[in-house]
């Protein structure tokens, strides 16, 4: 997947919530038949079975630890739980504080829940899961919530901006949920592997680009086109008189736009960076400098799961 449209069309199928729909018993056999074929080198079925069987462990197997991801955290989850979600946000007056701090809580503890089943791999105590979650979520809530009153009482000059200042304060809090969440990989390192996929050590320089090329993605460009697209489309859909007149009809309509749009930004989103992270050795810690593959060459690549 050395470029952008073969790593969307990738996601495209990561992202697909029908295979929320296939059970762990399929997921399994998936993944026995797809490693018997890599272990003797063997193709098993037709190439349409091996896609079949591909697309499903892509979808529902973490890349790294090889376990099955709970169905709600994987990110063919992500559109269709955060729908209810929105839906109560939308529907929610803003001078419910209580409603809005207990839906701006559901909403990080979630992101937490995908932040930490969609790792990189680094395995954590239940202690400091515990402790990040607490962070996380306190620290993305006061974000998300504090900016967002901020905007409600900016002047004039301030909310002409419209949804830019929402876009940076949802980045904000989700950059913050990320971080605090996979700090494992900035204070301990990420797993690196070397070409023939043999595990090397960590490297907290490459849990730094890895936790920042999530961030960058799936925690600001995704809500800035979940936040832009859908004012846009509804708006160009009241200019050509297209808009339902009916309240519930139009938050119908307006839902169905914010999946859509969200749906189509996840895999856009993920695409932007590989899923394995390449480094040479010169760009990580010294003890990665003079290390030999198994067959007595240099180690020119290393390369670390980025996480999604």
């Amino acid at each position: 997947m050395s470029s952008f449209g073969e790593r969307f069309f990738h996601y495209l199928q990561v992202t697909d919530p029908r295979t929320l729909l296939t059970p762990n018993s399929k997921i399994m056999e998936c993944q026995k038949i797809l490693s018997n074929c890599k272990a003797n080198a063997l193709q098993c079925g037709t190439p349409q079975d091996m896609a079949a069987f591909t697309r499903i462990v892509d979808a529902c197997v973490h890349p790294a630890t090889g376990e099955i991801i709970p169905a709600p955290f994987r990110v063919s989850a992500i559109a269709p739980v955060n729908i209810p979600i929105v839906f109560l946000m939308l529907t929610t007056p803003s001078s419910n504080i209580a409603g809005t701090l207990f839906l701006h809580w559901v909403n990080q503890s979630y992101n937490t829940a995908c932040n930490y089943f969609n790792r990189s791999g680094n395995s954590q105590p239940l202690e400091d899961i515990a402790k990040a979650y607490c962070l996380a979520t306190a620290s993305a809530c006061s974000l998300a919530f504090g900016l967002g009153k901020a905007v409600e009482r900016a002047p004039p000059s301030i909310k002409r901006f419209g949804m830019i200042i929402p876009c940076l304060a949802t980045a904000a809090a989700n950059c913050s949920n990320l971080v605090l969440t996979r700090m494992g990989e900035l204070t301990e390192g990420t797993a690196v592997r070397d070409e023939d996929g043999a595990a090397v050590g960590s490297s907290k320089k490459a849990g730094l680009v890895c936790v920042a090329q999530t961030a960058s993605t799936r925690c600001v460009l995704v809500p800035a086109a979940c936040l832009l697209l859908p004012g846009a489309l509804m708006g160009a859909l009241k200019a050509a008189r297209l808009s339902p007149s009916s309240p519930r009809l139009l938050l119908a309509v307006e839902l169905a736009v914010i999946f859509a749009s969200l749906q189509a930004a996840l895999p856009a989103a993920l695409a932007v960076f590989p899923q394995s992270a390449q480094f040479s050795p010169s760009e990580l810690e010294p003890e990665f400098r003079g290390l030999k593959r198994k067959d007595g060459s240099p180690v020119l690549v290393l390369t670390a799961n980025k996480g999604l």
